[in-house]
């Protein structure tokens, strides 16, 4: 990577965790670097200033570009998606992120970009639901907001993750999807008529807490949103002029009331398969009464995005909403979960038989030869689930 900055604590924070995204960093002050090697990805540091002259016609084609801009002057750098490479925006405040950062230049280097968990460090447990209607919706917000309180988030931060979860499942319910002329498929419906609907294409929401963050996404199976809309949104979001109810093309996130909520937003797109939209919350900007979005990244997948998961271990496995399975199943177990049953209840009067025999050995035996000392016998008992 190449990155275009005159700050050394930049510097130093981006060499120290070069090793964490299997990469080298280049530095330059001007766009001179940019002669030198041809990159796989560009920094630049906009923090006091514009990008250099001439920097984006010395930018390889295809080459992705992230910008780092002071935290407070995220919105008035939205007009840097203009540039198509373009693919994230990051604040940078008291500190630099450095899991937003190894997240953000690993999608961007390997186009591998779906999954709540890139966000999270290793470890971390994330939750799944799939939901295919109206009630389903309503009910999976209560399970993420019981979450979030057995997390420890307090009550302001929890009616704005109510209100982020609200907005993008109803929007990837309803207004992502499409007909065959890519018009949305149930345009001008009112909310009450939604409600009816018994069964939409389905969706999968993610959620997670890592202490610091807590995360959510939101993914459909139809993939309407592409990087123009996006734009058209973003645009009339900074503009504050952002009509919630007129949604248009399956995107039409409300994006105003989510911008304003989240710490960190982030676009995962797949034009003609899939749109997974992120939201994170920062419970340290929260509680410094710092609200409304430091960064905003818009990836877009390369290749087969599932299949890259599959071969990375560390990856959370993104069931395809299509395939997926009730968010709620049946308790009944499945035949396998009766085989297995009958084996260890098989396993375990085995186990019982045996001892017995044994027990009936050593008391004839005892008979014929009495005891010169005492010993112990133990039965474990290993039961897996």
């Amino acid at each position: 990577m190449t990155v275009l900055t005159k700050d050394n604590r930049l510097k130093r924070e981006v060499q120290r965790i070069t090793a964490a995204t299997a990469s080298t960093a280049e530095f330059g002050a001007d766009v001179s670097v940019l002669d030198s090697k041809r990159p796989d990805l560009v920094i630049v540091d906009a923090r006091t200033g514009p990008a250099p002259a001439g920097f984006e016609t010395k930018v390889p084609e295809g080459c992705p570009i992230i910008h780092i801009v002071d935290e407070d002057q995220m919105l008035d750098a939205l007009p840097r998606f203009g540039e198509g490479r373009v693919v994230s925006i990051m604040g940078y405040g008291a500190r630099f992120d450095d899991d937003e950062f190894i997240a953000s230049a690993t999608k961007a280097l390997r186009g591998n970009v779906f999954g709540l968990n890139k966000y999270f460090p290793w470890g971390v447990t994330t939750y799944s639901v799939v939901v295919r209607n109206y009630e389903q919706k309503s009910r999976a917000i209560d399970i993420i907001l019981q979450y979030a309180t057995l997390a420890g988030v307090r009550g302001p931060v929890r009616e704005r993750i109510q209100t982020v979860a609200d907005e993008l499942m109803m929007n990837a319910l309803y207004h992502a999807p499409t007909d065959d002329q890519g018009n949305e498929k149930y345009a001008g419906r009112p909310i009450k008529e939604l409600a009816q609907l018994a069964d939409v294409a389905p969706i999968e929401v993610q959620y997670g807490s890592s202490g610091r963050y807590f995360g959510l996404s939101v993914r459909d199976g139809g993939g309407s949103l592409s990087r123009k809309r996006a734009m058209e949104y973003l645009s009339k979001a900074r503009a504050g002029t952002a009509d919630i109810e007129d949604k248009v093309g399956g995107a039409g996130l409300g994006l105003v009331s989510v911008l304003r909520s989240v710490s960190k937003l982030v676009f995962n797109l797949d034009p003609g398969r899939s749109t997974e939209v992120i939201g994170l919350f920062d419970m340290e900007l929260f509680a410094k009464g710092k609200v409304g979005a430091r960064s905003l990244h818009l990836f877009t997948a390369r290749g087969n995005d599932d299949d890259d998961d599959v071969a990375d271990e560390d990856d959370t496995q993104v069931t395809p909403p299509q395939a997926a399975a009730e968010p709620l199943p049946s308790l009944a177990p499945s035949r396998l979960g009766l085989w297995l049953l009958a084996a260890l209840l098989l396993a375990v009067v085995t186990a019982l038989g045996t001892a017995v025999v044994m027990k009936k050995s050593h008391a004839d035996a005892a008979t014929d030869c009495p005891p010169s000392g005492s010993g112990t016998s133990a039965a474990d008992v290993n039961s897996t689930r």
